[in-house]
């Protein structure tokens, strides 16, 4: 079974015109998970009206938690059997069921649990989404002052097959089932911002399995991007949150790594 967890803050409108991204209809062997952040008695109608799992418990959590709350939920309600896979997105991806059948199948053949997809910023997918890029380090701060990024992006449009990369944005990623739980799911010490980072940084760092790019697949991502106002509270969660996964990285992760590894 694929489970897809879309957590909404307001997305109502967006989801209902989109038919939860393109996956209101799909097939049996996929469930489609809701978490609304600001309940929405609209929403909550055509959830129940469509079969889609809908719960406003809880609302207000940061985005980690809340994506761990529906694992939790999922694990306690039906349960995850052996292959299933646990894929998080944003409510402003639109996708195909098609796309994450495919996705998954390749997961599994390739024998990699946590796995991305090529996202574009429109309908025509001409624009690409930054979506996969490199660990940030101690000296990002000085490319910030550059080029108003803290961490590089993959040049996609040279990527034509399935390779390796650091990290994906936690707009669309997806984990097998029992990599999620090995990994705890999120730091829910991040409020917002870099949680993907870290899941992504863990994941290679701690259990070996590094993150899957598959750019055959595609889909579109409409994101607001709020952090770039830099006097924005959505700015001050990035930079802290930034800060933090550095002191992880360095202070904990790597040194974990380096006490496991064989002398």
């Amino acid at each position: 079974m694929i489970h897809v967890a879309i957590v909404s803050h307001g997305h109502e409108n967006l989801l209902i015109a989109s038919g939860m991204g393109g996956l209101r209809d799909a097939a049996a062997d996929m469930h489609v998970w809701i978490k609304d952040n600001h309940p929405s008695p609209a929403l909550k109608a055509y959830c129940l009206q469509h079969g889609i799992s809908y719960t406003d418990d809880k609302p207000g959590l940061g985005f980690g938690e809340n994506n761990n709350y529906l694992f939790d939920l999922i694990s306690n309600s039906v349960g995850f059997a052996e292959g299933d896979s646990f894929i998080v997105m944003n409510p402003d991806i639109t996708i195909s069921a098609d796309t994450i059948t495919t996705l998954v199948e390749n997961m599994r053949r390739d024998a990699f649990p946590v796995a991305t997809i090529n996202l574009y910023r429109d309908e025509q997918h001409l624009y690409v989404d930054a979506n996969i890029r490199r660990f940030p380090n101690v000296i990002s701060l000085l490319r910030m002052v550059a080029v108003r990024s803290l961490s590089e992006p993959y040049d996609k449009q040279s990527m034509t097959d399935a390779c390796h990369v650091d990290w994906a944005s936690g707009a669309f990623l997806a984990f097998d089932a029992r990599h999620y739980r090995a990994l705890q799911g999120f730091d829910t010490r991040y409020f917002m911002y870099f949680e993907d980072v870290d899941i992504c940084y863990r994941s290679r760092q701690l259990l070996g399995k590094g993150v899957r790019f598959y750019p055959q697949l595609h889909a579109t991502h409409t994101a607001a991007h709020k952090n770039r106002n830099l006097v924005s509270r959505h700015a001050s969660w990035f930079f802290r949150s930034f800060l933090k996964f550095l002191s992880r990285r360095y202070f904990v992760y790597d040194r974990r790594s380096n006490l496991s590894a064989p002398k």
